[in-house]
């Protein structure tokens, strides 16, 4: 496929009008990478709302409803770092304050060869777009064969308790926000690489801590996130509608992927 064919293709799936992601060098694609950088800096978050077009979010959503019963579904308790709880600990220690999550993931081999996911997944220029807008001198789709981009399905119940990501950056993609509840919360740089401000996680997990910001949840939006040091969670999902949305992975590194241990956890299997 030729790169006219394939910038086709992806304009039926990405907003290319006002999202000029193929033309970074043009003064409104330069203007779009700024406006990224500024956002992650002044508060760790970046939402490009109608990124995606209507339709290709219908799509999407339809193709996760459909193939639910092949997803992969995790429910299970963790700490803010993901890491293992000590078995002594003050009694006011994030390290021993346990939250849930629960959701169902499709893999990335699951993904038909027409989805507007891979479409777009695979498409250079987003790749290209994404690391300039982060900022990352070196930056790649990740060669996970499952776990490259991925189809999420948030059911009555369903939610991410709060943590901080290991990764420095997520790309995320909405496509059907719950009827109440899965909202996406977070406390902007809660922690630094110099101070992990225990306190300061601590009254956010009591929810007595000040300056908590919630992000829309508008179909078709693409978000970029710094949430290695910025504690966040999915709320609790309410109601009949499930909370849909895609997660693209990517890394600083080229052929990156999951170990077979991490791709069980995740996905209930290896590849």
């Amino acid at each position: 496929m030729t790169e006219l064919q394939q910038t086709t293709r992806a304009s039926q799936v990405i907003d290319l009008d006002r999202y000029p992601i193929d033309r970074l060098d043009s003064p409104k694609g330069r203007a779009l990478v700024a406006f990224c950088r500024a956002s992650l800096a002044f508060e760790g978050a970046c939402q490009l709302p109608g990124f995606i077009r209507p339709t290709a979010v219908e799509r999407l959503a339809a193709e996760a409803v459909a193939k639910r019963d092949q997803a992969y579904r995790t429910d299970a308790k963790h700490n803010v770092y993901f890491e293992a709880v000590p078995e002594t600990s003050a009694p006011a220690d994030p390290q021993s304050m346990l939250q849930h999550s629960s959701k169902s993931a499709i893999a990335w081999d699951l993904i038909g060869p027409d989805s507007a996911l891979r479409i777009a997944y695979e498409w250079d220029a987003l790749t290209n777009f994404l690391g300039q807008a982060l900022d990352m001198a070196e930056f790649y789709r990740y060669a996970d064969p499952l776990g490259a981009a991925s189809l999420m399905i948030f059911a009555e119940g369903d939610e991410l308790g709060w943590h901080f990501d290991r990764s420095p950056f997520a790309v995320t993609l909405m496509l059907q926000p719950a009827t109440e509840g899965g909202a996406y919360e977070y406390h902007h740089r809660l922690r630094r690489p110099d101070d992990e401000n225990k306190a300061g996680v601590v009254a956010a997990l009591q929810d007595e801590q000040p300056g908590r910001i919630t992000l829309p949840n508008e179909p078709g939006t693409l978000s970029l996130f710094r949430g290695q040091y910025s504690l966040h969670r999915v709320t609790p999902v309410q109601g009949d509608t499930t909370r849909i949305n895609a997660v693209l992975a990517y890394s600083t590194k080229p052929d990156d992927k999951m170990n077979t241990l991490t791709q069980e956890l995740f996905y209930g299997r290896s590849a």
